[in-house]
This record gives C-alpha cells, structure tokens and sequence, in this order.
C-alpha cells in the first residue's frame, strides 16, 4: 500500500467510499508536496459531517456514534494515567465529579435503541459476545494476576512488562468497544440527528467542564497537561455538534 492509498484511509467512511480512488489519484499526481495538504483536509472533513454523502442509511449517525465513544475512551485513558486527578471525589464531595453527568447523558443519548423483537436481541447479543469476548478474557487475566500474590512489588523488566500489558489491555479493550458500537449501529436503531447533536454537545460540555475543572486544583505539570488533553477532546465533541444543525433534524 503506498503513501495516497494510507492518506485516503484517514478521510470519513462515506469520503473514502464515495471519492477516495479519486482523493489518491490526485495525490499520487501532485506528489509528496500535496501529502500534508491531504492529510489536512481529512481532519477538516472529520468536523463537517454535513458535507458527507450517506452512502448508506444511518451512515453519518453510526460513524458519530463510534466517534463519540473513541473520544471518551480516550478521555478515561487519559485520566487513568493521571491518576490520581482532582476529578474524582468521595460521596460527601460529588461536586467535583459534576462533568460526568453530561458526559453519561451524551454516551445514553448516542447509543443504538435495540428492536423490541425477540431475534433482534438475541443477534445483539451474539455481536456483542463475539466482539467482547478477547477484551473480557484479556481483563480478566490482568486481574488475576494482580491479585494472584505471585508478583509483589516487580522491578526492571518484569514491572516494564507488566505496565506494557496493563496499558495493552485498556487499549485493546478500548477499540473493541468503538467495534461494538459500529457493529450494533447496523442491527440496531441509530439515533436520530437531533439525539445524536444533543449528545456531542452533552459530551463535549462534560469535557469541558473536566478541563476548566482540573485547572481549578494546584496547578502542576500533571494538572496542565490533563486540562490541555480534556479540551483537545472536548473541542472536536463541540464542533461536530454545532455542525450538526446544518443537516435536517430527523
């Protein structure tokens, strides 16, 4: 696979399916020069979903959805590896933990509603199986050995080994619920328009808050950087869901 055909595959699905032996034709004629130009205009396109053709039915919602649930993984990761943050709190003390709410309210806004029939949840189940079974497995391993007492205090290789697989698993498990996502938006209802606007802006909302409420703790490198992470994934939540107005509520 050469360079045009890599720089095609960073564009929408619908872009790629409707343009993309068109998109790589042209950078293979401009050359290397266009290759960062390409690449830019992908990212561009990733924040006007008004401009993508649907390909198929419920196309642009499924890809939002997926793209919604990429993000806050993202978001959870990051916090994970800043932990502890000042964005959790004990129960006397849920003020801090505040941005969750809109952030949950997006994700329940964005999910696929399953038909009511009997063979529509048993196939949901299937898919759902299927794509969760290695992620399970996976964490439950890590678990197991966390808690096996084999290993106390590991040092050198096998702490760097250890943290690898450790990080190795969130992401794993990560990516297979962005597949679960894709996958049930096919067999199941995909949110309508105005749900799914509702819910970028949910979310991006809640990130926002997480940021500006990071910030607000001692400030530390740590701190700033998480605020800065929180934002950048904030951002692209907001702007697709102000983009989203220019597409026909359904």
């Amino acid at each position: 696979m050469n360079v045009p055909e890599l720089l095609v595959r960073l564009y929408p699905p619908a872009i790629r399916q409707r343009w993309g032996s068109e998109i790589a034709h042209e950078a293979r004629l401009a050359g290397p020069r266009s290759w960062f130009d390409t690449a830019t205009g992908a990212a561009k396109l990733w924040l006007r979903p008004s401009d993508w053709p649907e390909t198929t039915i419920g196309q642009t919602s499924r890809v939002l959805a997926t793209a919604l649930v990429a993000v806050i993984t993202a978001a959870a990761g990051l916090l994970r590896a800043a932990d502890p943050t000042p964005l959790t709190a004990p129960v006397g003390h849920l003020a801090a933990s505040v941005w969750l709410v809109p952030v949950l309210a997006g994700l329940a806004l964005a999910a696929p509603v399953p038909s009511l029939r009997p063979a529509a949840f048993t196939r949901l189940a299937a898919v759902a199986s299927r794509t969760l079974a290695l992620p399970v497995l996976a964490v439950a391993a890590l678990v197991l050995t966390a808690h096996s007492g084999l290993i106390h205090h590991p040092r050198g290789a096998v702490h760097i080994l250890l943290l690898g697989y450790y990080w190795a698993t969130l992401g794993f498990a990560g990516i297979h619920l962005c597949l679960l996502t894709a996958r049930l938006g096919r067999i199941a209802v995909v949110p309508s328009t105005r749900r799914l606007r509702l819910a970028l802006l949910f979310a991006g909302t809640g990130l926002a808050l997480a940021a500006t409420r990071t910030l607000a703790a001692p400030v530390q490198g740590g701190t700033v950087l998480l605020s800065c992470g929180l934002a950048a994934l904030a951002a692209p939540l907001l702007i697709l869901g102000q983009d989203l107005r220019r597409i026909p509520q359904r």
